[in-house]
């Protein structure tokens, strides 16, 4: 499951199409970001993934998602879901280990074509584009 506590320290953002997270890849291999964890969330299966009642990954997740829905995150959830339904790619990125590395991250995501890009912190979401 996504933006949980547990998926702190990651960029996320939404791609028009492959080319563009292709693009957005081939950027953060130039940043030296080779080993960190890049996730790829694509159509029902990537919904699914994200799972925005938490009905998917019991009742933890479910009550995760009722806290966040007073939080400004049930809403990134829903959007980000949304976007997956209409053939939209959503790509994420760890930077926990490398928090000075987000706005490089960020730069990477918007000249590929991103849009919504947010960093989610420890205890922050830092709005990364429109």
């Amino acid at each position: 499951m996504h933006l949980t506590m547990l998926s702190r320290g990651r960029v996320y953002g939404l791609f028009r199409s492959l080319e563009d997270v292709q693009g957005c890849t081939a950027r953060l291999l130039d940043l030296g970001l080779a080993g960190q964890s890049v996730q790829l969330l694509m159509g029902e299966d990537g919904a699914a993934a994200l799972d925005c009642d938490g009905r998917r990954h019991g009742l933890w997740a479910r009550l995760l998602r009722l806290m966040q829905g007073m939080t400004d995150e049930r809403a990134h959830v829903e959007r980000y879901a949304e976007a997956l339904g209409w053939g939209e790619i959503l790509l994420s990125v760890d930077v926990a280990g490398q928090p000075g590395q987000v706005p490089q991250v960020a730069q990477a995501f918007r000249e590929s074509g991103a849009h919504f890009v947010n960093h989610y912190g420890a205890w922050v979401v830092e709005p990364l584009s429109a």
